[in-house]
């Protein structure tokens, strides 16, 4: 089976940004940037954060907003983190609201005199209305770079990695050195709290058999064999998941020969916390999961990941973290293009169904022999 890798854009393409880098001249000028980020689920917000981070490692003296809109328990990770001093909620969801929402993000950049605007979206009507609020620079990419003091090629951007698309934004200011992880210091109340857990192994893999969409979602019984097999193999298991997800990994381990430790039957503030799933995917060898929060908490920490795709292409959201794979067929309807329009599948998950156990025990096994 064919593993794939995420795809960046071609280094030469910044190496003139490099040369001058921007951002030294610019760090003088600028107090306050402006991050427009708009709508951010769990995945896109923990994708972000590898930019606010060289962001932050590039304006250290300046205040840098995110505008925009985090799901609820993300607060509880970015209070964790200190890349962005100011989290504005503002939500441009409904036409008759725009104005208003436009109007409250005039008055924040006059009240935090903000000189940098960097614009993260892709549409055409919000890049002009972000272009006309009060600020000196402009940096995005929406609508060929039109709106920004500085262009750049997107040539290829279709078969790009999300996050590179975001990151070239700080390249184009001149960063060249960019973490795709954060460098996160778990405050010692929670490492306190999981330390009862942890204590029990020095060789964890985590396991997310969990999704936000059940079509997402690998068979549960895969999950048992996949995790039986690593702990043959002198591995300890994780299972983690959310509250709503109980059930379900009550039903991994109701099929697994071996027990695992399943944090939220514990407690369920590792099932509330997000903070908790990313503490234990750091302490962890390998994590394991669906095309879902598991692969992000674990890129966040830079823990090697296994990622079963189906529905979406890897080579443009997959696992970014050192020795990860991510397992996908690539099938001719592939990516999903019924899924939005919540159809029914045609070929019965073809594209999840058609991995199995074998290829990801084969692929755990790469990815922790890689160490």
């Amino acid at each position: 089976m064919k593993f794939y890798q995420p795809v960046d854009y071609p280094s030469e393409r910044f190496e003139r940004f490099y040369k001058n880098p921007l951002y030294l001249t610019l760090q003088k000028r600028v107090r306050s940037i402006l991050v427009f980020i708009g709508e951010s689920h769990y995945g896109d917000f923990m994708l972000s954060l590898p930019f606010f981070q060289a962001l932050k490692e590039m304006f250290p003296k300046s205040k840098i907003i995110f505008a925009g809109h985090r799901l609820k328990g993300l607060e509880k990770l970015s209070e964790i983190l200190p890349f962005v001093d100011i989290y504005y909620e503002v939500r441009m969801r409904k036409k008759r609201e725009v104005l208003f929402k436009w109007c409250s993000l005039f008055h924040l950049c006059l009240k935090e005199h903000v000189d940098l605007l960097v614009d993260t979206q892709r549409y055409s009507i919000v890049n002009l209305l972000l272009a006309c609020l009060p600020v000196r620079y402009r940096l995005g990419y929406g609508t060929k770079c039109f709106f920004s003091n500085w262009k750049f090629s997107e040539k290829g951007r279709k078969n790009i990695h999300d996050i590179f698309q975001l990151l070239a934004l700080c390249r184009v200011l001149g960063k060249s050195d960019i973490k795709l992880y954060v460098d996160i210091r778990f405050p010692e109340d929670y490492e306190d709290k999981v330390k009862p857990i942890i204590s029990q192994s020095n060789r964890w893999v985590s396991v997310f058999p969990g999704a936000s969409e059940k079509v997402k979602c690998w068979p549960f019984e895969r999950f048992a064999a996949v995790a039986d097999a690593l702990v043959e193999m002198g591995y300890s298991i994780l299972l983690l998941g959310s509250l709503k997800e109980k059930k379900l990994l009550a039903q991994v381990r109701g099929k697994m020969k071996h027990q695992p430790v399943i944090p939220v039957f514990i407690n369920d503030e590792f099932g509330k916390n997000p903070v908790y799933a990313a503490l234990f995917c750091s302490k962890s060898k390998l994590c394991i999961s669906n095309e879902s929060g598991g692969v992000h908490f674990a890129g966040l920490v830079n823990t090697p990941i296994v990622g079963i795709y189906g529905l979406k292409n890897p080579v443009k959201w997959g696992p970014l973290s050192h020795n990860s794979i991510a397992l996908y067929k690539n099938l001719p309807c592939s990516p999903c293009k019924t899924r939005k329009a919540k159809l029914a599948c045609p070929f019965n998950r073809k594209c999840l169904l058609d991995i199995t156990v074998e290829e990801v025990i084969e692929a755990c096994k790469k990815s922790l022999c890689a160490d």
